[in-house]
């Protein structure tokens, strides 16, 4: 149920900003109760709760809430940009958050958690809980102002299909902040 809600958040937010920008690259900012919205992003007031979408024709979407980033992307195996949502068989991409801020840190470290779920028409492809388990000790606040989640595009996928890949950040010394991706892609 929580994640239908995410859902409906994400195309609330994405009608939202698609009205409130007319789809024009103006950096004037329209305010919508306590909300801005601008350049492909509606955040509050303080920043700490939005939505972002991506400039870059693939449909990327990202909430986030408690936990702030500056920029998220997609590149492929060799990090060059993914402008579009196809992605071929046998290869890989990235989901990439950059700048992410607002951990709360214990002896000047952060404990980010990053899972990962992709699912298709047969249903779950992908299922990881915590891709960063083995940084136990944390990282430093710089380390983790960089993730990325990386898809192996590979069997059981198959051409033709489409599958949802779901990247969800947050803190493990602070259960209520996170940033949730989400992408459809078709495999080529």
């Amino acid at each position: 149920m929580k994640n239908i809600r995410g859902k409906i958040l994400v195309t609330i937010l994405s009608g939202m900003l698609l009205a409130g920008c007319g789809g024009s690259s103006k950096k004037e900012a329209l305010k919508l109760g306590d909300m801005e919205i601008k350049d492909n992003e509606i955040t509050n007031e303080d920043g700490t709760k939005g939505f972002k979408g991506d400039i870059d024709n693939t449909n990327l979407q990202t909430i986030y809430e408690g936990l702030t980033v500056e920029t998220i992307h997609l590149v492929d195996g060799d990090d060059k940009k993914i402008d579009g949502e196809e992605v071929p068989l046998n290869s890989k991409f990235s989901i990439v958050f950059e700048g992410i801020k607002s951990y709360t840190l214990v002896d000047g470290k952060a404990f980010p958690k990053l899972s990962m779920l992709v699912t298709g028409d047969k249903g779950l492809v992908v299922k990881e809980e915590d891709l960063l388990a083995s940084y136990a000790d944390g990282l430093s606040p710089e380390d983790a102002a960089i993730l990325r989640g990386t898809v192996n595009v590979t069997e059981p996928m198959e051409v033709g299909k489409l599958y949802i890949c779901q990247i969800k950040i947050t803190d493990k010394n602070n259960a209520t902040v996170w940033i949730e991706s989400s992408w459809a892609f078709t495999v080529k």
